[in-house]
């Protein structure tokens, strides 16, 4: 397996599902913690959809741009655009896409949930750690 331009590229067998599977099942993942954006996209690709991440909220701002994405999975703490912050951006570029938050514990982490609810921006929340079925059964009810 490789890392190219933050997209983890598999030579393996599931490049025969990326050929013949269906845009709509494209997701983004967002995590300014490498590990754990490159484990989910592994994970979301093992189960059958297409998976990029990047590292930071502008980065996922660039790759809406250039492609498309029908589900984003977004740290809400990152440097430089948080979660929201970056949401928020995505959705002027595509106002269909969905979104779901995640992030570990932190202090003010219920003050920008209820932010992100009363824009109407966040569809779903996580919290780290979360479990590998849980994201693929999200990724399969918004794709």
């Amino acid at each position: 397996m490789q890392s190219h331009a933050g997209e983890a590229v598999n030579t393996g067998s599931n490049k025969r599902l990326s050929a013949v599977m269906p845009e709509n099942r494209a997701i983004l993942v967002v995590d300014d913690e490498e590990t754990v954006g490159l484990g989910m996209s592994e994970m979301l690709k093992l189960s059958g959809f297409k998976s990029s991440f990047v590292t930071d909220g502008a980065a996922a701002i660039e790759e809406v741009r250039n492609s498309h994405y029908s589900l984003v999975f977004m740290d809400i703490i990152m440097p430089g655009l948080n979660g929201l912050d970056a949401y928020r951006l995505i959705r002027e570029i595509e106002p269909k896409i969905k979104v779901v938050l995640f992030t570990g514990f932190y202090r003010d982490a219920d003050t920008v949930i209820m932010e992100g609810v009363r824009e109407g921006m966040i569809d779903e929340f996580i919290r780290k750690p979360f479990f590998a079925s849980e994201i693929i059964d999200i990724a399969k009810k918004y794709t």
